[in-house]
């Protein structure tokens, strides 16, 4: 496992061409985005109904789907 003192050690060695590539990389990992653990979408589809995937072509008829 990598220590600070190491990683600084690193970062003292890179030419200033790499600079921007290392920041680059590094960013992803101390930039803490609030992300919801699941994305928003999950579940919509929950009816309530356990025969949505029988009656598939009933639902898609009552909604004009393919008219």
């Amino acid at each position: 496992m990598a220590t600070r003192e190491e990683l600084h050690a690193l970062i003292d060695r890179l030419s200033d061409e790499d600079i921007d590539a290392a920041a680059q990389s590094l960013r992803p990992l101390v930039e803490h985005t609030a992300r919801p653990a699941r994305p928003a979408f999950i579940g919509m589809g929950r009816s309530g109904h356990s025969d949505t995937s029988e009656r598939a072509d009933e639902i898609l008829r009552e909604t004009g789907f393919g008219e």
